[in-house]
């Protein structure tokens, strides 16, 4: 397991070793915005069952979705996270 770097950046706080990948996606059901989508790396969790009464292994695909005015806006931010994730 990687060592934690946490870095905040827009208002967003995330563990940079846990960081798989930047997107833009540009739809949105009102097509007002460029959301900026921060793909996590894949866990393992264990789940308790009520109905089994086990617990299961249940692989867990987290992501982090943040709202831009604009693509231009959404790109910046894109880079300023990518170049600091290098850095680091």
């Amino acid at each position: 397991m990687k060592k934690p770097r946490t870095f905040t950046h827009d208002g967003i706080t995330l563990d940079l070793s846990q960081i798989k990948s930047f997107h833009i996606d540009t739809w949105s059901p009102n097509n007002r915005s460029h959301i900026l989508k921060i793909e996590l790396k894949a866990r393992y969790e264990y789940l308790f069952n009520p109905e089994s009464e086990e617990y299961e292994k249940v692989l867990i695909n987290d992501f982090i979705e943040h709202p831009y005015a604009d693509y231009d806006t959404a790109d910046v931010h894109r880079n300023e996270w990518q170049e600091y994730l290098e850095d680091n």
